[in-house]
């Protein structure tokens, strides 16, 4: 990475915004966005509307579905493990050959998911009156691929219970779950009276039960074959194999294959989703060289980078553009080294000095593109995030920009000049010198653009003329991703950052992040403690939504971990590919590469390019 990103890539886009807004100009950010056509939720009124006529819309095309078929797309590397309890880069492996007990059912007619539960492995369930006994009945069409050890077998409760088993054992998020691993944890034990039911037991009502059963990141409880139990018959970090859509064919550094599980059923799947037969993914780390093969039509979809997006419709007009709304995930955490006695972060004025360092509007318009797309006619949603993403179940987030915020509003604020006068009301002088603390690129870290966002953010702090920031880059394995940093819970010096690993459950991320027993927990204070497990008692959905709000108020007045900003965008596809964002927001069986769009639903149509030459 360059150290002078910033003022190279970004002072001919913002500079005139941040030379203002460094003199006190602060309100300059949306009178700059409302220049430019963007703003929060992409600026309102007309902004809002297509004006390029590029955009498709997202349309159910299931009635003229084409079942069979082969999706293509680029797999960025090959995971070192297939385990979907362990931490690598085998999500997609996870998402695609297991099953859980519930899933997030997707939102349809192009509208986002809003937290409705469904059943995966579970076909029905009932929680009793006192909220601490949780009776699942198996789905009986729950079954292995063909393929050995299993053979096709049908699934029953003891995988289950054999994956619970694992789980204390093996899982990176078992104490998430596990009463055992951690007193706030939720399930305190777990049986089977048959084969076809399962019996939790909670140790206190905790409305986000189904959500913590149903979240698809590594570590969880993806259900394992209890064949598993001896390793020289199936070792899950050899091979992947469960109960989701498809099951491996083949896994080589140069490409993987994926093939439609005859025996994936599911009682309120009622047209043999999913759709396509096989997914084949070519291994191409580099971006340069996977957009070639895409532009070619080699592979089916590739997230093209937003600076390039519209000259690469405007060379392939074939190209199906739609727009792609904010993910809850795909960007980073800001988090501080809170509790070490030598960091200057353990004053909250400090903390809340770094975030007004950051200009949250040129941070969006630089990365998202969004002036650009404006200037093209194409609307962006676009918004401020602090604890919470925008890209969440819908009213779950508040907005930092709404007169419903309140004063703690005023700490997401660029002001270079109050982030100064912060730092002195704490005795330090200016500038002062601290620790960013990070992982280096390397093969095995980050992708590359959170590389690109993080010098953003940090060129921010070294042109910002208060701080004198000394970076600390170090190896993601054995440095950066262990109790030193990412699992310090606060205790390091410095500052850090890393990806956001949460999904669209407002009120999970709280407490995974903010609570002292949460799994991301990276230093807060008793009150929000105290405020997010209130916030995992309350079933009422409006009520419960109420407190998430109250804690991000709090939060915004003390910044333990903060977000900088979110956007929508746009994904370019060959329209061989359909149903693309008709389904979307929900757990993603499938995980094809398309933002947010559930790939369940998706289909092949051999009669589109690529696959039909013009």
């Amino acid at each position: 990475m360059e150290q002078n990103y910033w003022s190279q890539a970004l002072t001919k886009r913002v500079g005139r915004r941040r030379a203002l807004a460094a003199t006190g100009a602060g309100a300059l950010g949306a009178a700059f966005l409302a220049a430019c056509g963007g703003g929060d939720e992409g600026g309102g009124g007309d902004a809002n509307k297509d004006k390029s006529g590029l955009l498709t819309a997202a349309v159910d095309e299931t009635k003229n579905v084409k079942k069979g078929g082969t999706y293509i797309a680029r797999s960025p590397n090959v995971p070192t493990s297939k385990d979907p309890m362990k931490t690598g880069a085998q999500i997609r492996l996870a998402r695609r050959g297991y099953s859980q007990l519930f899933r997030i059912a997707d939102g349809k007619g192009g509208e986002n998911a809003n937290g409705t539960i469904e059943g995966d492995f579970a076909q029905s369930w009932e929680l009793s009156p006192d909220k601490l006994t949780l009776t699942i009945k198996i789905d009986p069409g729950v079954g292995m691929p063909p393929i050995a050890p299993v053979n096709g077998r049908t699934a029953d409760a003891d995988d289950v219970l054999f994956t619970f088993e694992r789980l204390k054992k093996e899982g990176i998020l078992a104490a998430e779950l596990l009463n055992e691993k951690n007193p706030a944890a939720p399930i305190a034990s777990m049986s089977a009276p048959d084969k076809q039911t399962v019996v939790i037991k909670l140790a206190k009502p905790n409305a986000l039960i189904y959500a913590a059963l149903g979240t698809d990141v590594l570590g969880t409880l993806y259900i394992i074959p209890k064949e598993a139990a001896d390793l020289n018959v199936l070792d899950p970090a050899r091979n992947a194999v469960g109960t989701g859509p498809y099951y491996l064919t083949e896994f080589t550094d140069a490409s993987y294959r994926w093939k439609k599980n005859p025996n994936f059923k599911r009682a309120k799947l009622k047209d043999g989703e999913p759709y396509i037969d096989e997914i084949w993914e070519p291994v191409l780390p580099d971006p340069a060289a996977a957009l070639a093969q895409f532009r070619n039509g080699s592979i089916y979809s590739f997230e093209v980078q937003a600076a390039d997006l519209l000259q690469t419709k405007k060379e392939i007009p074939e190209l199906v553009l739609r727009a792609s709304p904010p993910s809850p995930s795909g960007s980073e955490r800001l988090y501080f080294g809170s509790k070490h006695p030598d960091s200057p972060f353990k004053d909250d004025r400090i903390r809340r000095a770094y975030m007004k360092t950051i200009d949250r509007d040129a941070f969006i318009a630089a990365y998202y593109n969004i002036d650009k797309f404006a200037e093209a006619g194409l609307p962006v949603v676009s918004g401020w995030e602090g604890t919470i993403s925008i890209g969440v179940w819908d009213g779950w987030q508040l907005d930092p920009k709404s007169k419903d915020f309140g004063p703690n509003a005023k700490n997401f604020e660029y002001s270079i000049a109050d982030a100064k006068l912060l730092i002195e009301a704490t005795g330090a002088k200016t500038p002062l010198e601290f620790l960013q603390n990070y992982a280096a690129p390397a093969p095995t870290s980050f992708p590359a653009f959170y590389y690109t966002r993080a010098e953003i953010f940090m060129g921010m702090m070294e042109s910002s003329g208060i701080w004198k920031q000394k970076r600390n880059t170090m190896s993601w394995q054995s440095e950066w991703n262990t109790p030193n940093y990412r699992y310090a819970k606060g205790n390091f010096n410095g500052t850090s950052w890393g990806p956001d690993v949460t999904g669209g459950d407002a009120t999970s991320s709280l407490f995974f992040f903010y609570n002292e027993a949460g799994g991301a927990y990276w230093g807060a204070d008793t009150q929000l403690t105290t405020m997010t497990e209130a916030a995992r008692q309350e079933f009422d959905d409006k009520k419960r939504m109420a407190l998430a709000h109250d804690i991000q108020r709090y939060e915004a007045g003390v910044m333990f971990n903060e977000k900088i900003g979110g956007a929508g965008g746009f994904s370019l596809m060959w329209p061989a590919v359909r149903n693309v964002f008709a389904f979307k927001g929900g757990t993603n069986w499938m995980d094809i590469e398309v933002g947010t769009s559930t790939g369940m639903k998706h289909f092949i149509d051999p009669a589109q390019a690529p696959l039909k030459k013009a």
